[in-house]
C-alpha cells in the first residue's frame, strides 16, 4: 500500500477569508489532546458571515479525505488543514482545524494512529 499523496488546495482562501483564519482565536479541543490533537473556531453572531465563508470554500475547493471510515471535505493551506462537521456550510456551528502532521491520513501512513484503547470520537 502507498502513502497517501499530499493533499493540494483547490484554491487559496480568498484574501478576507485568510485574514479571519489569521487573526480568529482558535480554542484547543483539549479532550482529544492525547489523541486528535486540533483547534477550533466557533460560529458566534458577530464572525457568522466569516465562519461561513470558510466553510463555503470547504466544501467547494475541499479534496475529500478520510477519517476512520468517514469521507470529509478538507481544505489544505499554511501547513494547516480546516474541516467541518456539519452537512452544509449554512449548517456550520464550529470549524476544525490541525497541523497537517495531525490529519488521520498522515497518521495512517506514519503508523501513530491512536489506539483502539485511547481513541474518542472526534466531535469538536
Amino acid at each position: 500500500m502507498h502513502p497517501p499523496s499530499p493533499k493540494k488546495p483547490g484554491a487559496p482562501l480568498p484574501d478576507e477569508v485568510r485574514r479571519f483564519v489569521e487573526s480568529t482565536s482558535w480554542t484547543f479541543a483539549k479532550t482529544y489532546a492525547a489523541t486528535w490533537p486540533h483547534e477550533y473556531a466557533v460560529r458566534t453572531p458577530e464572525n457568522a458571515a466569516m465562519v461561513i465563508a470558510l466553510a463555503r470554500h470547504i466544501f467547494q475547493y475541499g479534496t475529500d479525505g478520510r477519517f476512520y471510515s468517514q469521507i470529509r471535505k478538507y481544505h489544505h493551506e499554511g501547513g494547516k488543514v480546516y474541516w467541518s462537521m456539519d452537512p452544509t456550510p449554512e449548517a456550520t456551528t464550529l470549524i476544525n482545524r490541525c497541523d497537517e502532521a495531525q490529519t488521520y491520513e498522515a497518521r495512517l501512513a506514519a503508523g501513530t494512529l491512536p489506539s483502539a484503547a485511547t481513541r474518542s470520537p472526534v466531535k469538536d
